[in-house]
C-alpha cells in the first residue's frame, strides 16, 4: 500500500508543472499566428493593382484612397513606394490643370509621413 501512495504522489508531482502551464496557456488566452510576410506582399500588390484599376477606370477618390492606405499603413513596402510615386504624379497633374489646393494637399500630406 505503501508504494501504491508513494506512486500516487510521485504523479501528482511529476504533473503539477504540466498543469501550471496549461492553466497559464488558458489564461494568455488564444495564440494568434504571426502574419505571414509573404502573404501581405501578395495583399500589398493586390491593393496596389485595385487602386491602379480605379485610376484606369477615372475612379480617382478610390484609387486615391488605397495609394494612402498603402503609404500610409505599410511605409517601407515597395507597393508604398509606388504608390508615393502615383500620388506625386496625380499632384503634378493637379499642378497643370490649374488644381492647386489639391496638389498643395497631397505634397503637405505625402511630407507629413517622413516624420
Amino acid at each position: 500500500m505503501m508504494m501504491e501512495s508513494a506512486g500516487t504522489m510521485m504523479e501528482s508531482a511529476a504533473s503539477a508543472p504540466r498543469k501550471n502551464k496549461l492553466a497559464a496557456l488558458k489564461a494568455r488566452g488564444p495564440v494568434k499566428p504571426e502574419p505571414d510576410a509573404g502573404a501581405n506582399q501578395v495583399l500589398f500588390g493586390r491593393l496596389l493593382a485595385m487602386a491602379q484599376r480605379y485610376r484606369n477606370e477615372g475612379k480617382l477618390q478610390e484609387a486615391m484612397d488605397l495609394y494612402w492606405e498603402l503609404v500610409e499603413d505599410h511605409p517601407g513596402t515597395a507597393e508604398a513606394g509606388a504608390a508615393n510615386a502615383v500620388l506625386l504624379d496625380l499632384a503634378a497633374n493637379y499642378e497643370r490643370d490649374e488644381a492647386p489646393h489639391m496638389a498643395r494637399s497631397i505634397y503637405e500630406r505625402l511630407l507629413s509621413q517622413e516624420h
